[in-house]
């Protein structure tokens, strides 16, 4: 049996005595081509400066320093992916990661890689340092493994150049050089002084060789616009592999099966008739003008090009089975993020305000605050609320919105690579239930570490299949589209899925496929899609557990759906709340559905709904202010909730229970941890909490501020108490909760920071001692404010607006049938 995260060795899924050889392309078109200094590429650079120019003059605050790290500084190595440094070429220029402190001794692999070596020669002249193709390399054992793939009919030229000659076993061996080295020009210059001076050297054959050269990477560029897709990796992997080794083709189309040979669409047999012309092309010059350098010439049998037909077979065989996206560690900048910047002891107040000064970027929705007129303490919150959200929005650069230069940071941020690695997804076909996807294992070689990483528990043998799209959100009909596009307009998908989408037969397969269909539409936020499935395994097995509290999960994920659609949860609060109950009286000692189970009862979510609504108490006289029409309020510092002395008695409390137990929790909740102790685990809490505050004063205040009627009730899901510690969390990142709505009560004053960030309002919500905040959580991007000194306790709670009314007076059976017998798919809904 295979686990669920297990990684499994990529020769696994290749034929026995295969050697795995490889490629790594990133999905940027400036990281994957050429940035010569020719038109092609000042064209480039131009179309780059005046973009740079249009944010400049959308913030006139903004200098560039985060581009230059992203874009021109932070490079990897061309072969295993190391991370490198690229310091500016001459000595006018700073380096930007130089002046960011901790950051290159803490998170660069490599301070001084290796150039090209026909780009860096003349190392007399520093202007020429790393001009031309920029290929760069951790090490000279991967610069000369880039070069074998480059030469590699041509051992004999690499010697007389006096290279280190290139292993050929499968641990150093390359399927293809680089696509910067590919096209590096000054490999064609006179000026390599380590040519063979006895050997004449034709110089028009070389500029004929170099113009080649760059028309097909200047079509490529074109093609590619501003990232590389998969098709467009394809045809540049054909497109090199024609030029470099064009008589490895056979053995490599013979290996593949009948359906990779299908024809391609009209569009793509245009572009591959103009591409393999161009190779053909170059391919003729460069064999002209390596038979006049070599004095002895080589076997000419391989000195045939592919054919037009095998130039096509290969672009489709390399598409459709040979490559695959793979996302690498995080980018030394997110490292540098999460892992220096906001450390406490890792920086002084200065350089931490230097490294945000040249992290600033308009595309990162950061509200700065002046600090020069402000007091100490407040210049300490500021700069740390500074660096929590710099930290985040660096760290979560794919969920900014469009505009201002985010696609491009997003890119290089995300760092996501093609493998071209044929001998290693020989035995995997696609799924659009994949049981594997590749993964790094070791962050410090991402390249020789590549892995499949199990996504559920399978049995030996049966890690098979992985996903050959980049999007498995759509439902059938869009996959289908999308992948006939890729292999063909007569493929027709197999998987477990898309054979249960299509042909509604769930029943047909056995629990486990079911499962994992159920598993993938709950990641995908498909949650009446998930609903369906857990149910049929339920007809069959109606006492598993794990399907028990999935599908519960399920219908509650439903809840804020319906909550933004309608402004109540349409019973689905409920519907979960009842469904947990249920399966508690048949699964009892199940730890998930036993912990909703102490929640209903401490909280009564289900048993006290019959109970009549009374608004008539305390809470009238409490007052409070209103923010952002409705969406947030704060209670007056007169009219507290709790007194200091009964917030007292809570932290004491809840100290003690950690003390006398596990501790502190802080991996509860996955997307957003923090350090907490739920409150029906503190038995000593019960009384207080439920009847002299919820009861009687938070829930009658929360609906006069909702202004909800006497159908619509308001219902804890979770409530908890926080600790925040300014040696240890002192923060919490931007987010949003897993609820309608949210409600915070101070418990203490003895600490400086903190409080409630709302992003909207750009202010922080900080009650008083016993006065509480409460907003929209599950709409209202918000963060905890950072504690920069002291210990901050808090009670946090998750609620959801349900109809109580309509709710109760529906049977289960009836609730059931209204449920199970509605219509549903992958992703849409039937009319």
């Amino acid at each position: 049996m295979i686990s669920k995260g297990t990684h499994k060795p990529l020769t696994d899924t290749a034929d026995k005595g295969c050697a795995v050889g490889w490629c790594f392309i990133p999905s940027w078109t400036r990281g994957a081509l050429s940035c010569g200094s020719d038109r092609s590429k000042q064209k480039h650079d131009n179309n780059v400066s005046r973009k740079r120019q249009k944010l400049m003059e959308q913030s006139s605050h903004h200098n560039n320093k985060l581009e230059r790290l992203l874009f021109d500084e932070i490079r990897q190595c061309d072969v295993c992916g190391k991370n490198l440094l690229h310091r500016p070429a001459t000595c006018e220029e700073e380096s930007v990661a130089e002046d960011l402190p901790k950051f290159i001794e803490r998170h660069i692999t490599c301070q001084s890689p290796f150039p090209c070596r026909w780009c860096n020669n003349d190392t007399s002249d520093k202007n020429n340092t790393y001009i031309c193709c920029e290929s760069m390399f951790c090490s000279d054992n991967c610069r000369t493994r880039a070069e074998c793939a480059l030469y590699d009919d041509d051992a004999t030229t690499m010697q007389a150049n006096d290279q280190t000659s290139c292993s050929r076993d499968a641990e150093t061996k390359l399927l293809m050089p680089p696509p910067k080295l590919f096209f590096c020009r000054n490999r064609f210059q006179e000026r390599d002084s380590n040519r063979n001076n006895d050997v004449a050297y034709d110089l028009d054959l070389a500029i004929e060789a170099i113009q080649s050269l760059v028309a097909i990477e200047t079509k490529l560029r074109v093609l590619c616009g501003n990232n590389l897709g998969l098709e467009e990796c394809a045809l540049l992997l054909t497109t090199i592999i024609s030029v470099v080794s064009p008589w490895w083709v056979d053995d490599f189309l013979q290996s593949f099966s009948g359906d990779a040979h299908q024809d391609g669409s009209a569009y793509e047999e245009s572009l591959t008739e103009e591409l393999w012309t161009m190779a053909r092309s170059h391919w003729s010059i460069v064999m002209l003008l390596q038979s006049k350098e070599r004095s002895n010439d080589t076997d000419t049998s391989k000195r045939q090009f592919m054919s037009y037909e095998m130039f096509c077979q290969t672009y489709l065989c390399i598409k459709r089975q040979c490559i695959s996206r793979v996302a690498l560690p995080d980018h030394p900048l997110i490292q540098y993020s999460k892992d220096t910047l906001l450390s406490a002891d890792k920086l002084s107040d200065i350089e931490r305000d230097l490294a945000l000064d040249i992290l600033e970027h308009p595309c990162l929705p950061i509200s700065r605050h002046a600090q020069s007129k402000t007091s100490t303490d407040l210049q300490s919150i500021i700069r740390w609320r500074n660096t929590a959200h710099t930290a985040h929005w660096l760290s979560n650069a794919a969920s900014l919105e469009e505009g201002k230069g985010v696609s491009q940071i997003q890119s290089h941020l995300g760092r996501t690579y093609y493998v071209f690695s044929p001998k290693a997804y020989r035995k995997m076909q696609h799924s659009c239930c994949p049981v594997a996807m590749l993964d790094v294992q070791d962050p410090s070689s991402p390249l020789d570490s590549l892995s499949w990483l199990s996504l559920h528990d399978v049995e030996e043998g049966n890690l098979t299949s992985y996903s050959a799209l980049g999007y498995l959100e759509g439902d059938a009909r869009s996959r289908a589209i999308e992948l006939r596009k890729l292999f063909g307009s007569d493929f027709t998908c197999s998987c477990t899925r898309c054979r249960y989408e299509n042909d509604n037969a769930g029943k047909i397969f056995n629990q486990l496929p079911l499962k994992s269909l159920a598993d993938l539409a709950m990641q995908h936020g498909r949650f009446a899609d998930a609903i369906g499935l857990y149910e049929l395994i339920l007809e069959s097995d109606p006492c598993d557990g794990n399907v028990l509290h999935a599908r519960a999960a399920a219908v509650l994920g439903t809840a804020s759906t319906s909550f933004c659609d309608k402004g109540h949860c349409n019973g689905n609060f409920l519907r979960a709340q009842r469904l947990w109950k249920e399966a508690g009286s048949k699964c009892s000692d199940h730890p998930e559905i036993a912990l909703h189970v102490d929640k209903q009862r401490m909280y009564g979510t289900v048993d006290s709904l019959d109970d009549e609504i009374d608004d008539s108490s305390s809470s009238s006289n409490i007052q409070y202010s209103t923010h952002l029409n409705g969406k947030c309020f704060v209670t007056s510092k007169a009219t507290p909730l709790l007194s200091e002395d009964e917030c007292q008695l809570i932290i004491k409390t809840a100290e003690e229970h950690c003390n006398s137990s596990t501790g502190w929790t802080t991996t509860r909740h996955y997307a957003v941890p923090t350090t907490d102790i739920p409150i029906h685990e503190i038995t000593k809490l019960h009384d207080l909490f439920t009847k002299k505050l919820w009861s009687s004063k938070i829930r009658p205040l929360l609906r006069q501020q909702l202004k909800l009627n006497g159908n619509r009730q308001i219902l804890i899901h979770d409530a908890f108490v926080v600790r925040y510690d300014s040696s240890k969390q002192r923060y919490l990142p931007p987010h949003l909760d897993e609820s309608s709505h949210s409600f915070i009560i101070a418990l203490n004053s003895e600490f400086k920071g903190g409080g409630t960030y709302i992003h909207e309002l750009e202010r922080v919500l900080s009650p008083t001692v016993g006065g509480m905040v409460s907003f929209e959580g599950g709409s209202l991007l918000h963060s905890g404010d950072p504690v920069v000194s002291g210990i901050r306790y808090c009670i946090v709670a998750f609620c959801y607006i349900d109809n109580v009314r309509e709710q109760t007076a529906k049977t289960a059976e009836v609730e059931k049938d209204n449920n199970t017998n509605a219509p549903f798919s992958f992703g849409f809904q039937f009319g």
